[in-house]
């Protein structure tokens, strides 16, 4: 709809696709339950649908029957959600800056900005970092076009660029400890089967003992944090299935770890903001990184798993970090 496009939005029922008029509709989005995405699927074919029809599926064992019945592409959120999480922890997954290593002596790190620190509140200019700023990271929401008269908000992460000397004299985030996965579930189990397969180091909590589990014992629980090495860790992905459980895990490790990336998923989009409050770095909907994951394939864009599109250029002799569409938004 932001992009001008006509859409039309029905609950599932018998009349949904001639209320709809399927005959002038360019894709169908089936999004319901399982059963309901797949006799929806079923209804278009036989009703002479050709178009495209992307189907969401809870159950990862119904993609195929779902693409069987028709749908072009089945999606699990689930899985998506996952595949977000793991590339905002690991660069090795994501790289933030791709191209970077092509300059010696330089390297990427995080500074947070918490509301106490004497830089909230300042310009960039104002706050003399020795270092470039190639982008501030507010609520899940990267800001590339950043200047001198830029405000650093509070809460907020800078991504900084300078030589390793000068950028280690800052608080910076990131240790070089295991990666922390909170919740052992669906979610859990992807986000440890991405870091491992991309060679990070990886610590599972979750309540109850089992393969791949490290520390037996509830996220909720500050000695259990502590006893799987929160304060070393290099990041806290929290794959809970309770918003309220990630808000409240968010509070504890915050607490015990003030420099800890917390990278969070959430259930509903609503929580979004009251999961930022509680602490996390970053917190990302199911529904928001899904639904931006199709509208892009639906408008024939490359699917983004995150709203990071840049790379280090080599521009009339000197070194840039550029945009997607090559325009230079810092130089170094």
């Amino acid at each position: 709809m932001e992009s001008g496009q006509p859409v039309v939005f029905r609950r599932a029922e018998e009349d949904v696709l001639t209320v709809c008029r399927l005959e002038h509709a360019k894709a169908i989005v089936a999004n319901g339950r399982d059963q309901e995405n797949a006799a929806l699927v079923l209804r278009a074919r036989q009703m002479g649908f050709r178009g495209e029809i992307y189907a969401f599926v809870e159950d990862p064992s119904h993609r195929k029957p779902m693409e069987l019945s028709g749908a072009t592409s089945a999606y699990t959120p689930r899985h998506i959600i996952a595949a977000a999480l793991a590339a905002h922890a690991s660069d090795r997954i994501s790289p933030r800056l791709p191209g970077l290593e092509q300059i010696d002596g330089l390297v990427r790190r995080e500074l947070r900005v918490t509301p106490s620190s004497a830089l909230a509140g300042r310009t960039i200019r104002e706050a003399r970092l020795p270092a470039v700023v190639v982008g501030v990271w507010n609520r899940s929401r990267l800001q590339t076009r950043v200047s001198d008269d830029t405000v650093i908000e509070p809460n907020s992460v800078l991504e900084l660029v300078g030589d390793a000397e000068s950028l280690a004299k800052l608080v910076l985030l990131r240790n070089s400890g295991p990666y922390l996965v909170g919740g052992f579930g669906e979610v859990g189990r992807k986000v440890h089967e991405l870091l491992t397969d991309a060679g990070e180091e990886v610590r599972v909590i979750e309540r109850a003992p089992g393969t791949n589990v490290d520390v037996a014992g509830d996220v909720l629980d500050s000695s259990v944090l502590q006893r799987a090495g929160i304060a070393e860790a290099r990041a806290l992905v929290l794959a809970l299935d309770s918003d309220d459980s990630t808000l409240f895990a968010t509070v504890i490790a915050r607490d015990l770890a003030p420099d800890v990336p917390i990278i969070a998923r959430v259930n509903h989009a609503r929580n979004v903001d009251n999961i930022h409050r509680a602490g996390a770095d970053f917190a990302l909907s199911i529904s928001d990184i899904s639904g931006e994951m199709l509208s892009a394939r639906l408008l024939g864009r490359q699917a983004r798993v995150r709203e990071e599109h840049r790379r280090v250029l080599r521009i009339d002799g000197a070194w840039c970090v550029a945009d997607a569409e090559g325009r230079a938004i810092a130089r170094l």
